[in-house]
């Protein structure tokens, strides 16, 4: 399986996924690959949530040192750290997801810039933050509109917006 940096829109990121075997699962990105485990059956590689959150850590790293250098401060050594918890009565929520930043090499007011620049331009940081709708469909085709839904309660994102 292969998967594609860009599909047919403009800043379009496809990521595909595989079974391997039960509970086992090769997700590619480009030429890429990697084993991701269910959570619900173990396993010692990467589970879902440790991959969005793995996706926010990244972004801060790359987005943080690039406009440092951009900004001509000093080499920094930036580390990242997330977590989320999920939500006891739906576990199908994360009630909380903090990341913690560490910025040596910068004094306080330009490790907070660097912060606000990135909080202000990370996509995934701030589909996080604000929650959003997801579009999902079953073999390549949308929803009929006679099938219900397969979310409680509403559209996804509902949450987000009430």
């Amino acid at each position: 399986m292969t998967g594609s940096e860009t599909g047919g829109t403009r800043g379009e990121v496809v990521v595909a996924a595989e079974v391997a075997t039960p509970g086992r699962f090769i997700v590619s990105a480009r030429t890429n690959h990697l084993v991701s485990d269910s959570r619900l059956v173990g396993g010692e590689a990467i589970h879902a949530g440790e991959l969005l959150l793995a996706a926010l850590a990244s972004c801060a790293l790359a987005n943080i040192e690039n406009h440092a250098g951009a900004a001509g401060l000093p080499a920094v050594r930036v580390t990242a750290t997330a977590s989320h918890t999920r939500d006891e009565d739906d576990p199908t929520y994360y009630r909380r997801t903090m990341l913690e930043i560490g910025i040596d090499g910068v004094g306080d007011t330009d490790g907070w810039a660097l912060v606000d620049n990135f909080v202000a331009t990370c996509p995934i940081y701030n589909t996080v933050r604000r929650g959003s709708g997801i579009e999902v469909t079953l073999n390549g085709r949308s929803r009929p509109e006679t099938a219900g839904s397969a979310s409680r309660g509403g559209t996804d994102g509902d949450r987000a917006r009430q």
